[in-house]
């Protein structure tokens, strides 16, 4: 059993060797420069063997520098042999570099594992919307001109320092874990609350959808329990599922979801229990929200 074993992993391996030079992202800003707070689109494109499954970066994927925006996303062409996506995002920054870059990756699936292929980089240029002052301005000769004191009273600085100093010292001692627990539940909550609104977007075309869209729409929401509860749902099937979170109706609509995906049977079914998981989500996030409150 462990031949067989190593036998699959090597096959992956090569597998995806072979496949890595085939599988080339193409990822470019569709403008040359931009304005500080401008949207900007940047293109992301993907051609693939068909018998593979590529996810496109979503809303939750971290654009730094840029901020996301939106996305246009154009329904995958197959032929017998290749498939072929684009998605176009929409971006903004707010940093001040001269150049910026991005690159973005695409994601192969298989089986409950993932590989991130990522897109060459591209840049634009960042325009400045301030003139320079020109050299040629001649300052007023007439101004009146008064001496400053150039004493400077560094014991009341040393003084404050050291105050704020133990101030700062204080805040941490009796303030600090509490501090950073409503971190982590400000931040949980945030994720949560994008996810529900990209996630609950879908909902509506879960019956008009392709068997591989529903698949996807399965695994965002397995990575984002994954992420709320510090638990391994993406790498878990439907029936590990259950015999981790022991939930009867949870495993009723996992059970629903996979024979949609694998013999396309209850697919008016399939938005409830989608929409079942997303409620679930809540439950997960309260969960975790509590534990974090309790310290564990």
């Amino acid at each position: 059993m462990k031949k067989y074993g190593l036998g699959l992993i090597f096959s992956l391996a090569i597998i995806f060797n072979l496949y890595g030079q085939q599988i080339k992202p193409k990822g470019k800003f569709l403008q040359d420069s931009m304005a500080i707070g401008e949207p900007v689109e940047y293109s992301l494109s993907i051609r693939y063997p068909a018998e593979f499954q590529v996810l496109m970066p979503d809303s939750l994927y971290d654009y730094a520098p840029f901020e996301y925006t939106s996305k246009q996303y154009f329904p995958t062409k197959t032929d017998s042999t290749q498939s072929f996506d684009s998605v176009v995002y929409t971006l903004t920054s707010f940093e001040i570099e001269k150049i910026q870059k991005i690159k973005l990756p695409v994601f192969i699936i298989q089986g409950n594992d993932s590989t991130a292929v990522f897109a060459k980089s591209d840049s634009i240029y960042l325009e400045e919307q301030i003139q320079v002052v020109s050299d040629s301005l001649k300052m007023k000769t007439d101004a009146i001109i008064t001496k400053l004191d150039k004493d400077f009273n560094y014991p009341y600085l040393i003084a404050f320092l050291i105050v704020l100093g133990i101030v700062i010292l204080l805040v941490i001692l009796f303030f600090g874990k509490r501090l950073r627990k409503k971190y982590q539940i400000w931040k949980l909550n945030k994720r949560h609350k994008k996810f529900r609104e990209t996630f609950n977007e879908k909902l509506s075309s879960v019956g008009d959808m392709p068997v591989e869209k529903i698949e996807k729409l399965l695994y965002t929401w397995k990575k984002h329990a994954e992420f709320i509860s510090k638990s391994p749902y993406a790498k878990l099937t439907s029936k590990e599922i259950n015999q981790m979170q022991q939930n009867e109706e949870l495993y009723k609509n996992l059970k629903l979801i996979d024979r949609t995906i694998y013999s396309s049977k209850g697919r008016q079914n399939a938005t409830e229990a989608f929409q079942f998981l997303l409620n679930y989500a809540d439950i997960i996030v309260e969960e975790r929200i509590k534990a974090i409150t309790d310290g564990k």
